[in-house]
């Protein structure tokens, strides 16, 4: 009769299951680190000489004894995860304020997402603009103390997408997220806020050709909390919230061209035209396109 296997995840949220050669019974147990960078370093080789995954997965079990789940072997071929990257955060009472760390929420409280996978606990970011996708990349990679993380295209969406496993971090922006225990990190200092901001902006900030910006969310009390620090680092005035959606209205999505319902109440807050030079100043847009619509009415109104 065969053995069991028992599956047991890695430090890092990778997996790999390996025989029990004892009993039948799982068994949680953590491979060194030293036989992931030996197994991650093979995959990367194997890959280069076009092997498929499942190739892949058999030349590591002969090698190593141990099976490497085929999502980890995607994760590690692009660049999400890798064992080298030892500088987990342990807890949240670990995890220090950053303008960085700042960027990631706010982008959380916007267009990214969290969710529990079956090999761990993800944090990540899809969105059309490649320049604000790789931004979030490198300001998560810093967080959780890893080498860079690459963006993919998602051909079905055209959009492009980063994904990161942080249990820490889930912990902290799983939905929905609660402003008060975010609050230290986003309010720790100016620059944090500022970032935070910037995030939240990049993400569902809109900015027309007059240079008006709007900034819509489904949550009245995150559009709330954007107004008071606006207002409390930046002396930026805004109105709102307004109603800009009611729940089951019909919606028509432009990228994929199709209607669909809407399952939340939508709302927004509007930037004052005075206050468009200070938000220039002080927040901004990583986002290209919006930056530049934002320069150039300032330029025409002769406000930079």
């Amino acid at each position: 009769m065969s053995r069991a296997p028992s599956f047991s995840p890695d430090p890092e949220g990778e997996e790999v299951k390996k025989m029990d050669n004892i009993t039948k019974t799982k068994r949680k147990k953590y491979l060194p680190r030293e036989l992931r960078i030996k197994a991650y370093n093979d995959v990367l080789k194997l890959r280069k000489r076009g092997l498929s995954y499942t190739k892949i997965r058999d030349k590591i079990y002969r090698k190593h004894g141990v099976w490497i789940y085929t999502s980890t072997i995607s994760r590690w071929l692009r660049g999400e995860s890798s064992p080298y990257n030892s500088g987990r955060i342990p807890s949240l009472d670990l995890l220090k304020p950053s303008e960085d760390l700042g960027y990631v929420i706010g982008v959380r409280l916007g267009d990214g997402y969290t969710h529990k996978k079956s090999d761990g606990h993800a944090i990540g970011l899809g969105a059309k603009d490649k320049e604000f996708v790789e931004e979030f990349a490198i300001c998560l990679a810093k967080v959780i103390g890893r080498e860079p993380i690459r963006p993919w295209k998602d051909t079905a969406t055209g959009r492009y997408v980063v994904e990161a496993n942080s249990m820490t971090l889930y912990e902290l922006l799983k939905k929905p997220v609660d402003l008060k225990r975010i609050k230290k990190y986003v309010e720790h200092c100016p620059d944090c806020t500022a970032a935070c901001l910037r995030g939240l902006f990049d993400s569902e900030g809109y900015v027309n050709k007059r240079g008006y910006i709007t900034l819509y969310n489904t949550n009245y009390e995150v559009l709330v909390y954007t107004q008071k620090l606006l207002w409390k680092y930046f002396g930026i005035e805004s109105t709102g919230p307004w109603p800009y959606k009611r729940k089951g209205t019909t919606m028509h999505d432009p990228r994929t061209g199709k209607q669909y319902k809407a399952n939340k109440d939508g709302y927004y807050i509007y930037i004052r035209a005075e206050s468009l030079p200070k938000f220039y100043r002080h927040i901004g847009f990583t986002i290209k396109r919006k930056q530049k619509r934002l320069e150039d009415y300032l330029r025409r109104t002769g406000k930079l």
